[in-house]
Formats: C-alpha cells, structure tokens, sequence
C-alpha cells in the first residue's frame, strides 16, 4: 500500500491538493480565487444585532455577510457586570460590543460564517487555546501507552496560566523539546495577535491561516506517506522548507513533478476528481449511490440498478449495500458533506445483514477526521447520521445556482411557461384602458404561443379592444418574460 500527497499548483487562480491511495483518491482540497477560504481566520469583530429569540449575536468582522455567534460560544469574559445574576443574551453582551472571534465555519449559501470568541490556534504538535485551561490529546491517537506518555509530557511542560493545549494526532511520538518548541511558535503568534487587536480599527483581520498547502500538510501529512509531488516550482521550495520545520527527516520525499503530462492527468485523477461533483456515483458489482445536497440535509439513495450477479434478491441487496456503505464514507469525506444525513439502503430482511451494513459504514468513517454519529438501520430501510463539516462543500466556489433552473434541476416545459404567459396576459389587460401591449418571452415560448395559442391571444385582442406583439428574445432567460402595456 502506497500514500501519496499530490499538488497541482500551476494556475494562480486554483490550487488542487489530493491524497491518494494505491492510485484510489482519498482526500481532495481546493482553494480557487473564488472559493476564499476563511475557516481559521481570527478578526477584531464588533456586535451588530442580539437576537434574543436565537440566543445569539450577528457579529461584523468586515466581510459582506455578518458572521452569527451562538451564546455558548462567548467567552465569559466578555460578558457585561450582571449583579442580579440574569443568563439572558441581552443581559450579557451589547450592540457595538468589540469581540476577537475566529471563523469555524465559512459561509455556505445563504448563511453567514459561524463564529466563537474561543480561539484556538494550531501548531505543527499542538492546539494553543487562550482562555481555557483544557490539556488532552486528539481522539485519532488510539494507542493508550501513547496516550498516557503523551499526557505526562503536557502536563509538564509549562503553559500560562489561562491557556489550554492539545496535542494534535501530528504530535504522536514526539518529544517534549518538540512540543516546547511547538508552545513559544504559538505563544509568539499570540502576541503578535493581541498587539494587532490593540492597535487595528474594527473590524479588521488579525490572523490569517496559511495557504492550502502548507495548511493541508500541517493538518494531513502522516508518516504513512510515502511521496509528496509538487509541479509548482516555488510551491515546491515553500513546502520542503515546511517539512524541514516539521519533519526534517521526510524532507527527501518532496519532490518537484516534471513530467510532461499535467501531474493529475498523468496519475489518473481528473476522472475521478471530476467523479466527486456528479450525483451519481457507480459501484463496482453494477449498483450505484445517488446524492442529494439541500442547506441542512443530504439524502443519499443506494440502488442496485445492474448488480444481480448473487443468487438471491437478499444476498444482491447486502452485496450492493456493503459497498455503498464504503462508498459513501468515502463521498462524505472528500466532498465535505456536513449536518444531517439520510442513506436509503436497499431493503434487507436478516438482521445480521442490517448489522453488517452498519458496522461496515462505522468502520470507514474511522478514517474521517470529522465528528460523525451513526444509527442503526430502520425499519424503513434508512440510515440516519450527522457528520460535523469542517469546511464549505466542494461545488463552493466551483458552481453556481443555474440561473434557468435557479437550482431545482428542472426547468418548466414550453407549455407550462406558454399558459402562464397568457394568464399573466389576461390579468394585465382586465382592468381596460390599455390600447396596445408588447411582450417579450423565450423564442420557444414565442413559437408555442403564435404557433398553437394564436386563437387565445386573438380572443384578448377582440373582448379587450387591443393591439398584442409578442416578440422573441435569445437572451432572455428560460422562464422570464417582459409586457409593456400603453394606454
């Protein structure tokens, strides 16, 4: 078994960063002009708005949409004096308020980015939090000697008063010269914070993260990996000074790409890159998996469509179901799917099948550095679970809502478009006065209405005592239409 790190950095406008492994992608980061990332950031914000009914505030850290703070995400001490001891949000902070907050989550759609004044910044080893007195290590290190050592170290190593640490999966097997090395790099980059915090107007940018690649190694990079290709020449000095920094001796395994092929093309990614943005994805044995993306839900639906290669229709819904349940681990991760998700497998009748299903499905999303909580299979057939997204989707940036469809995936037929034209029409000439009228719709539209709804447009034409034009616009939209009335 072989894992790589791939890094397509040729166009300043696109940065591609993708993990495979045995040649099967794994892990893609994307960061466009148009996809700016903010997950991280650190801003001098101020208070907005204070929505009781939500205990929370809109906060205006300087980007077109105001970012929402929920109250278990304010520090206390930004609190106000409350001698009668009230809980209520309005009670504890105030409109104009100045906050530092950090971005956990970017704006998707139509929210803004969600927001915490619990700063946490990460290192190489660890997770520096001002405010907290919190010491641990990441869930991902499952050894429980290492655990324990691990532990011991920061435990002694002497962080302020005030300040909690964490020891991040990347600092397994480190020493606690390493992670004292680690603690003075944040500390420094604290103060350098809080001096910024000091003298910037609000709101104002205080802290930015690094750029994607060396962000991705510093929160992907594992000593299981085996290469690091990078066709960028200045990207490629960036990342081996990086490595230098955190792991002088892997330093050899980042190499510049110069094939003539693109780095992508020639490894076999682009299709299954280009795979992750479909709905459909095929399985091996002939089945497939569909995914439905809205706001707050995903809706992923297992079909076994050409997989009957098994004896029985029980044992062809179990096969197809166990590989959609690999399958769909993996979706969720590279595509960043997040909140409540819904899997419709494909109907089974022996409760051991529904149990292997589901163990299969816990088993890979292991790999998953998100949070994830799994039920069982219902009666229903479903799988119902929730997947902590750690950054926007990833169509963010890279679509748009389809102006004819405006997202739907559907467009109305020529017919129905043909007969609300003419009920529009209907309501616009019924009050009379109106001596002539000119519209504009699609040129299919205008064919349908001239062509088979010529007797109607007439009818108006007599019973109101009016002139009608309908004319054809290319470049009108699908759906859209204009009617000028003169009197």
């Amino acid at each position: 078994m072989t894992r790589k790190i791939l890094i397509n950095a040729l166009d300043s406008d696109e940065c591609r960063i993708v993990t495979v492994k045995d040649n099967k992608l794994e892990e893609i980061h994307l960061d466009t002009a148009a996809r700016e990332m903010t997950q991280g950031n650190i801003y001098k914000a101020s208070i907005t708005r204070v929505e009781p009914s939500l205990q929370a505030v809109f906060v205006d850290y300087g980007t077109q949409k105001n970012g929402f703070l929920q109250l278990n995400e304010i520090h206390s001490d930004y609190f106000l004096d409350n001698d009668a001891g009230d809980r209520r949000i309005t009670n504890l902070v105030k409109k104009g308020q100045e906050l530092i907050v950090q971005v956990t989550k970017d704006p998707i759609m139509h929210k803004g980015a969600m927001l915490t004044t619990f700063i946490s910044l990460p290192g190489r080893l660890s997770v520096l939090m001002p405010g907290s007195n919190t010491r641990g290590v990441s869930r991902q290190i499952m050894d429980e000697e290492e655990r324990k050592r691990l532990k011991s170290i920061i435990d002694s190593v002497k962080v302020p008063e005030g300040f909690g640490l964490i020891v991040r999966t990347a600092g397994k097997d480190a020493t606690k010269t390493m992670f004292n090395n680690d603690l003075k790099y944040l500390q420094r980059a604290w103060k350098n914070i809080n001096k910024k915090a000091i003298q910037s107007e609000t709101p104002s940018l205080l802290y930015k993260e690094q750029n994607l690649a060396v962000r991705s190694l510093r929160d992907y990079f594992t000593d299981d990996i085996t290469e690091i290709l990078i066709d960028d020449k200045e990207v490629y000095l960036e990342v081996k000074d990086f490595m230098g920094i955190i792991a002088p001796g892997k330093q050899k395994i980042v190499k510049l790409f110069k094939g003539e092929k693109p780095i992508f093309t020639k490894h076999q990614l682009e299709e299954q890159i280009a795979s992750i943005f479909e709905p459909k994805v095929s399985l091996k044995s002939g089945g497939s998996i569909v995914i439905d993306q809205t706001e707050a839900l995903v809706a992923i639906d297992v079909n076994s469509a050409k997989s009957t290669g098994k004896k029985n229709i029980e044992q062809t819904a179990y096969h197809t179901n166990i590989e959609a349940a690999e399958e769909v681990a993996r979706q969720l991760r590279l595509r960043d799917l997040g909140g409540l998700i819904v899997v419709d497998f494909i109907d089974m009748k022996e409760r051991k099948h529904k149990a292997d299903v589901t163990k299969t499905l816990k088993k890979h999303l292991k790999f998953d550095k998100a949070k994830t909580k799994v039920g069982g299979i219902s009666g229903f057939g479903l799988v119902e679970m929730s997947r902590q997204r750690l950054r926007p989707s990833i169509t963010f940036g890279s679509y748009k809502t389809c102006t004819h469809c405006k997202g739907r995936g559907m467009i109305p037929s020529v017919e129905n478009l043909g007969l609300a034209f003419l009920r529009q029409l209907n309501l616009k000439t019924i009050k009379g006065g109106i001596t002539s009228l000119t519209a504009e719709v699609p040129w299919e539209v205008a064919a349908y209405l001239l062509n088979k709804k010529r007797k109607e447009i007439h009818d108006i034409e007599i019973k109101r005592d009016i002139d009608i034009t309908i004319n054809a616009c290319n470049s009108m939209n699908w759906g859209d239409s204009r009617i000028n009335c003169n009197k």
